[in-house]
């Protein structure tokens, strides 16, 4: 079974130096599409409508340099996007400067074209991970959390899913700016992998949705352990992120979503947990669901709080605990 993409595409450009037989048999055999051509030759306006998700040039393609092959490739406005691996001799190595060349990997010849697979793989693996990633925290994003929201209802163990939420962070952005914005997100992306590291160990994942936004999942025995610990790390340090007169007024002054002049209490979390520990769950749309409601119940409460799903208790209706530290 190819463990490649359905419809992945590579563009070989190649020359003597790269034999291109052996090599896209080797590439179509792991499931990639390939399309061999000379830079010079290439029909662009074929390629946009079904573009190659990755390039592999070799050197002397077209008699350039690796260095002039890479600022060609780069400097094309469709080309220049894609993941680009090169070839080259192993004699040429340390004559490259490969900190400013703007390649994603590169493939000494001569070479073994499984060898290439493996390298086209994993380059497009790094990708993806990469572009899912949330450019402040490094976060895994939606893709990801997706990914491992439905890895976890498929394996119908039990599970929990906690969707976080920062109270009045917008309103500390719109007063302190968005340098400092991003301090709290980072220092609870830290409090959060702690967290979760020291208490859920493996069987935990920590995600960035976006913004104030944050996801994390474990096991359900010990979900309730890391709620109490974030809340509790981070009403400690959330304080001294404000001016020393909002810190003891308790609140800042600013204006809500329509304008409105409004006083905003010291930023708190507000955590809604779904588990499927009583009720399965099958899909992941149902997880937006059911937390969307209990968040909407835990920002009702004062204070960092964490609300918990707890259906199939007593009632065929969806029901919740609250626990607060405030």
């Amino acid at each position: 079974m190819s463990q490649s993409a359905p419809g992945c595409r590579i563009l070989l450009l190649h020359n003597e130096l790269t034999p291109a037989l052996s090599l896209t048999a080797a590439l179509e055999k792991a499931g990639f599409e390939v399309i061999e051509g000379h830079l010079p030759d290439l029909a662009l306006h074929e390629l946009v409508h079904n573009p190659p998700s990755l390039i592999l040039a070799g050197e002397g393609t077209g008699g350039h340099s690796v260095e002039t092959l890479t600022k060609n490739l780069k400097h094309d406005a469709f080309l220049g996007r894609m993941p680009l691996i090169v070839f080259i001799r192993d004699s040429r190595l340390n004559d490259v400067d490969w900190g400013s060349l703007g390649v994603d990997d590169f493939i000494t010849i001569p070479y073994r074209p499984e060898d290439v697979v493996h390298r086209v793989r994993l380059c497009l693996s790094r990708l993806a991970r990469s572009l899912d990633a949330n450019p402040l925290t490094r976060l895994p994003g939606n893709t990801t959390i997706l990914l491992e929201t439905t890895a976890r209802i498929q394996s119908t163990e039990p599970f929990a899913l906690a969707y976080i939420d920062i109270d009045n962070f917008k309103s500390f952005n719109d007063r302190y700016g968005y340098g400092r914005g991003d301090e709290v997100l980072i220092v609870a992306c830290r409090i959060l992998t702690t967290v979760v590291g020291e208490l859920a160990g493996a069987e935990g994942f920590v995600g960035h949705v976006g913004g104030d936004d944050f996801v994390f999942m474990s096991s359900p025995r010990c979900i309730d352990a890391i709620c109490r610990t974030v809340i509790k790390r981070f009403d400690l340090v959330i304080p001294d992120f404000y001016d020393r007169d909002d810190r003891l007024k308790g609140y800042i002054d600013s204006v809500d979503r329509r304008g409105n002049k409004e006083q905003f209490p010291i930023m708190s979390l507000s955590i809604a947990v779904v588990t499927n520990e009583l009720i399965p769950i099958t899909h992941p749309g149902d997880v937006s669901k059911i937390a969307s409601e209990l968040k909407k119940r835990a920002k009702a409460i004062k204070g960092s709080t964490y609300v918990k799903d707890v259906r199939g208790q007593g009632s065929a209706e969806s029901t919740a605990t609250a626990d607060s530290t405030a």
